[in-house]
């Protein structure tokens, strides 16, 4: 379960950001997360619920924005939306695919009080 490592990260970036900013209480966090990481954002909540106890982000809930997965193909340059993983260009039928979208990860924001 890489969640919990995903979590500590997120709550290190929002503690720091928080401070930053001379905040009293987190109160959302929104990720961005691409498809291809397979985050779920049960597990995910669930971890950071759990490590964020006495901390100023205790409480806070987290937003999640799943990106789909684009890929490029490489001969036609072709972006297409990838569906059920198949890396398989809908305009020339190769398989010479980069992914241009799907792997983001990132806090996109944070509400504090």
């Amino acid at each position: 379960m890489h969640e919990m490592s995903i979590a500590q990260s997120i709550l290190r970036i929002v503690l720091a950001e928080a401070q930053r900013n001379g905040a009293r209480k987190i109160k959302t966090v929104r990720i961005r997360a691409g498809e291809l990481r397979g985050i779920v954002p049960s597990q995910l909540s669930f971890f950071f619920q759990f490590i964020t106890k006495d901390t100023f982000a205790e409480g806070a809930t987290l937003d999640f924005e799943i990106v789909p997965i684009k890929g490029k193909c490489k001969p036609c340059d072709n972006v297409f939306p990838v569906l059920n993983f198949e890396f398989i260009c809908p305009n020339c039928a190769s398989k010479d695919v980069d992914v241009v979208e799907g792997m983001e990860l990132a806090v996109k924001e944070i509400e504090i009080e």
